[in-house]
């Protein structure tokens, strides 16, 4: 039986199973080996219904102009921070993101951060924004607060796609910051 190859790549690309072999030509190979051979109903990392990107959606179901789409985005920067991946919480901090050291000279003797619930969205020159306050906590049981604002380009002609998703503008540091 012949089979296609965009059909195959298809089926491959979509998680339906392994193709066991194939053809090419008059000759039969071997099928090249799954993902992710010890574990084939798992994909790789990075790839699969649950892989994220910053811009993208965090949750599908979630409405993208909602504020909770934008609660989620500081559910995950806040995340990164706590499990002290600071690289990966640095890139989701938008194009005015203060320098990385003094991002960095923020956090320090921060052990634990945790968010409240978001302001009301308001508008402003084809923008939305949203607050999202945070608290760090220190060992010395010293808590400073910060505010988190979240900001998406109302659907206006000439705006991207990566614009009319909430993104992180900016960090306003609370006092004692």
């Amino acid at each position: 039986m012949k089979r296609c190859w965009s059909c195959l790549a298809m089926l491959a690309l979509a998680g339906c199973g392994r193709v066991e072999e194939r053809q090419t030509g008059s000759n039969r190979a071997p099928a090249e080996p799954a993902v992710n051979e010890a574990q084939p109903d798992v994909p790789a990392p990075g790839t699969g219904p649950n892989a994220r990107t910053p811009l993208g959606p965090v949750n599908p179901t979630i409405d993208p102009k909602s504020t909770e789409a934008a609660e989620e985005l500081v559910r995950a920067f806040v995340r990164l921070l706590n499990e002290r991946k600071f690289d990966a919480a640095y890139m989701l901090l938008g194009p005015i993101a203060p320098p990385r050291k003094d991002f960095d000279r923020q956090l320090l003797g921060s052990t634990h951060v945790t968010q409240s619930a978001a302001g009301n969205q308001e508008g402003a020159a084809g923008s939305v924004y949203v607050s999202v306050p945070l608290t760090f906590g220190a060992d010395e049981g010293r808590k400073r607060h910060a505010t988190v604002v979240l900001r998406r380009v109302n659907d206006v002609p000439g705006s991207t796609e990566a614009q009319r998703h909430w993104h992180i503008e900016r960090i306003d540091w609370g006092a004692g910051a």
